[in-house]
């Protein structure tokens, strides 16, 4: 099995990128949140539409949106949407949109731009922002496979890594 490196942010860390995201504007904010909370990747923000959410139930069904589909099959899964500040960004943001309006390539530049704007010496993407979401949720209790499904991951051994 090919090894990886995670370098997930420390508490400290993701505290001062969102203190910066919210400084600058209402989509750093968004996609600094949504993927540090929902442990979404880039392309799945970039292609998700207003009907992914269910306000009701909390969550977030990631599904194929014409000609794009999810990574893997395993893709197409449900993310609890359980933060407060996210639910209320995506209802300010779909209160106008119907969809993310955001490239994977602006996604990127948000991410880069606000942690350039702190003292986080980590090379901060989408990515990492997603090993930080996984090692969060594990760290609060979540099992291999929660994990596994909330994040899309086709092997349990993928998510067993966060453990």
């Amino acid at each position: 099995m090919p090894t990886w490196k995670r370098e997930p942010l420390e508490d400290y860390e993701v505290d001062e990128l969102i203190d910066q995201a919210a400084s600058m504007s209402g989509d750093h904010e968004l996609v600094i949140r949504t993927l540090l909370h929902t442990g979404m990747r880039a392309a799945e923000l970039e292609h998700m539409q207003s009907d992914w959410v269910n306000w009701r139930k909390e969550e977030i069904r990631v599904n194929s949106v014409g000609d794009w589909t999810p990574k893997s099959e395993a893709g197409n899964r449900v993310i609890p949407l359980r933060d407060p500040d996210v639910k209320r960004l995506l209802d300010n943001y779909f209160s106008k949109h119907d969809r993310i309006n955001l490239s994977r390539t602006t996604i990127w530049r948000r991410t880069t731009e606000v942690a350039n704007q702190t003292s986080i010496t980590k090379n901060v993407t989408p990515h990492v922002l997603r090993h930080t979401y996984g090692t969060m949720i594990a760290s609060e209790g979540a099992s291999a496979q929660f994990i596994k499904q909330t994040m899309g991951h086709t092997n349990l051994s993928t998510s067993q890594q966060y453990i």
